[in-house]
């Protein structure tokens, strides 16, 4: 099974340029990526910061950016979204009965629940005691059967001093609710603008850059932006393996054959 996760796409004005990238055009072009080579993908993610301020015209232009995409997708909110914004133009994206933006996909190798850790007005993540209620229903049904979990904030810290503080608020209070289950194979989140990968309560979880800006990596406390290729996640999944590649999807340096040595663009 294929999955492709999209994080950190924060559409704003259309047309603005923020840290030299267009983000509409970085969507079209994802968009385009994503139908020419992975159009066997059984679903495509987006992990959140959908938008940069939650605006309406947003989540429209979002929208219509989407209205290409040839493999169903599921929404999530992160920190620059509005949840009542992304319900109103995605109504078919699903919500848990208490107004947050969370469901689940089942599948022949597992199923994938999508959590909501948007807590409005502010950067960091939370999951409320209803999330976590529904959260710990719906692996109580998995049954034991494989459960891939998706959010926006990180429930771990990366080492990262500036961005650490801005994670997954308690998130003790998740992985314990993950620990007693015990069927959680694997974690996906975005929020920090790094491709790293590592284990939390002995799961395996890893974060997609997706396509802004690249935090550089500074683990003494330094925030600098940089640009970098943007980049989604090709997630294969196929009984006791989870393989995640990020992919690079606007190379504009030259490529070379391996085989002769020529360029071949």
């Amino acid at each position: 099974m294929k999955i492709i996760q999209v994080t950190d796409v924060h559409l704003g004005r259309r047309g603005e340029v923020r840290f030299g990238a267009n983000l509409n055009e970085r969507l079209d072009r994802c968009v385009d990526h994503i139908n020419a080579r992975h159009g066997d993908a059984a679903l495509c993610v987006f992990t959140g910061d959908l938008t940069e301020s939650g605006e309406t015209e947003s989540y429209a232009d979002l929208g219509s950016a989407l209205s290409r995409l040839s493999v169903p997708y599921r929404l999530l909110p992160g920190n620059h979204d509005r949840r009542a914004n992304l319900i109103a133009t995605f109504p078919e994206n699903g919500t848990d009965g208490n107004g947050f933006v969370q469901s689940v996909f089942d599948t022949p190798e597992g199923r994938l629940v999508f959590l909501d850790s948007l807590a409005e007005g502010r950067v960091t993540g939370e999951l409320c005691d209803n999330r976590l209620a529904w959260l710990d229903a719906r692996l109580a049904e998995a049954a034991g059967r494989p459960v891939y979990l998706f959010l926006h904030h990180p429930p771990v810290e990366l080492g990262l001093t500036i961005l650490d503080p801005l994670g997954l608020e308690q998130p003790q209070r998740l992985l314990d609710v993950l620990m007693r289950h015990g069927n959680v194979r694997y974690i996906f989140f975005g929020h920090v603008h790094r491709d790293i990968a590592g284990t939390v309560a002995g799961i395996p979880f890893s974060a997609q850059r997706g396509l802004h800006a690249r935090f550089m990596l500074d683990l003494v406390g330094d925030e600098v932006v940089e640009q970098a290729p943007p980049a989604y996640s090709i997630i294969l999944i196929d009984g006791q393996r989870v393989i995640v590649h990020s992919h690079d999807f606007l190379e504009s340096w030259p490529l070379w054959s391996p085989a002769t040595g020529e360029r071949v663009r």
